[in-house]
This record gives C-alpha cells, structure tokens and sequence, in this order.
C-alpha cells in the first residue's frame, strides 16, 4: 500500500526526504527492541546500508519505508507526516483520557444511584413505622 499522495512514486523528493526522520526510525525501532542487525536481516540489506537509512545518508523509496514501517508495526504516516501523527496521537490520547473520566463519572453515578436507593428505603422504612405508630395511637 502506498501511502496518499505518492501513488506511483519511487522515491521520495527532497521535501518529503526532509520529512523522514532517522531519529523516528530508531526511535520506533528501539520500542521493539530490535538491533540494527535485525532490521537490516528482515529489509534483506547490509547493517551498513540499513545504519545510512537512520542516519539519512540515503535517500530511502517509499516501498522501503512501506517495509521499515511494516516491520516496526507503525503506520507510514508516522514517518511521513511527522506534525499530523503527532495530532493524531494527541487526540487518541484525549479520548483515552476521556474515556477515563467517563468510567469515572459512571462510577459516581452509580454509587450515587446506590445511596438514592439506601435513602429511599430508609424513608420507606420510616413512613412504615409512622403509620405503625398512628395505629396504636389511634387504635
């Protein structure tokens, strides 16, 4: 799968070989906990021409940053569109914290729907004793 807008390109232009961070591709790489050795063993390439990919010593086609993102479990936009992935993750990041304050909101609902059914035993309890009390007076 190419990524939106290089249908057709072979390698990256200047401006989106800028875009392409080496220090991402280590990053991501070291996430996995995978050596240069085995990158460079999966790409079928030397460790030596895997090392000038991070260091952006080469310029790098999109089918290899297809295959290093592949690899690496991470989507191609994360090396393309540094800026937009990073919007991207901040945004997930709200939801999960979002869905975080909604357990918690659930929670207080519920115990807040507990205390409501406690009090309106109690005051069933009560108005039964009341009534219980006007018969003796009464009766």
């Amino acid at each position: 799968m190419l990524f939106k807008g290089f249908e057709g390109a072979k390698e990256l232009t200047r401006a989106e070989q800028k875009n392409v961070y080496g220090n991402d591709i280590r990053k991501y790489r070291d996430e996995v906990c995978y050596s240069q050795e085995q990158m460079a063993n999966q790409l079928g390439i030397t460790q030596s021409a895997y090392y000038k990919i991070e260091a952006g010593a080469v310029k790098i086609t999109i089918e290899r940053l297809e295959q290093i993102a592949k690899i690496l479990g991470k989507p191609i936009e994360a090396f393309l569109q540094k800026e937009k992935y990073n919007e991207q993750l901040k945004s997930e990041q709200k939801v999960y914290i979002n869905l975080t304050e909604l357990e918690l909101l659930q929670n207080t609902i519920n115990q807040q729907q507990n205390r409501i059914e406690e009090l309106e035993a109690k005051l069933k309890r009560r108005d039964d004793k009341i009534e219980k009390l006007k018969q003796q007076i009464n009766g």
